[in-house]
């Protein structure tokens, strides 16, 4: 309880009525709400969607390109246009030939190559089969004789990163590691499209399909979905 007698050696008592006043005032109903906002700067800070125009810059967009000349940090520069498939086909393979590799190979190829390449590169496609009647050139099979024998590691690096007739390039969405790891996958649906003796007999053994392997049965339960793209 407040004594009137607290005030009588000097304290005010008006001013802290005041203060109680302006206090109780900034209360509102809605605790989200301000009714009084004494640093509006943090709480109205300015802010624009990146396709939004905004006459702050000259440009008249909120979307801001780099300044000329800088790059991404760690980017590396693809050195060779798309004609110029003779002169990548020197480059080597730097990323090893392993299990993990091929892994990670099938994944990119699955998500960026299968679209028109098909499950084990013979041109089948889901996108190549929609749209064959529209004019759609048909991929030529990545396990050809020319592709397996006369194309090199380079010049199936260079296709990927740079494409080819309307095969678009992918150096701006796959890494460049990756992509050597696609080379590799390819490289394996080669080797695959011609088997030995003995690897027929192996993989009838294991029980293996390629194209079951790579549209496995959806199961009952979503969240046990294990979907082929995701490596553990």
């Amino acid at each position: 309880m407040i004594s009137f007698r607290m005030f009588s050696k000097g304290v005010h008592f008006l001013p802290l009525v005041a203060a109680v006043g302006v206090l109780v005032s900034a209360c509102a109903p809605d605790p989200e709400r301000r009714q009084r906002e004494y640093m509006p700067d943090m709480y109205r800070n300015p802010a624009v969607k990146a396709q939004d125009e905004y006459s702050y810059f000259r440009t008249g967009s909120a979307m801001l390109v780099p300044p000329e000349g800088t790059v991404p940090r760690g980017f590396e520069p693809y050195p060779f246009s798309v004609v110029e498939r003779e002169r990548a086909a020197e480059l080597e393979n730097p990323v090893p030939l392993t299990r993990q590799n091929l892994e990670i190979g099938r994944k990119y190829y699955n998500i960026h190559c299968m679209v028109c390449h098909g499950v084990v590169g013979s041109g089948d496609g889901q996108s190549t089969l929609v749209h064959t009647d529209a004019g759609m050139p048909v991929p030529p099979p990545l396990y050809s004789e020319s592709i397996r024998e006369e194309w090199t590691d380079g010049e199936l690096f260079h296709v990927i990163s740079v494409g080819q007739g309307q095969m678009p390039g992918y150096k701006d969405r796959i890494t460049r590691e990756h992509r050597w790891a696609i080379v590799h996958y390819v490289r394996a649906l080669g080797i695959a499209a011609t088997p030995a003796e003995e690897d027929l007999e192996e993989v009838e053994r294991l029980g293996w399909d390629a194209r079951e392997m790579d549209r496995p049965a959806r199961p009952e339960r979503p969240r046990d979905l294990q979907s082929i793209y995701i490596l553990n």
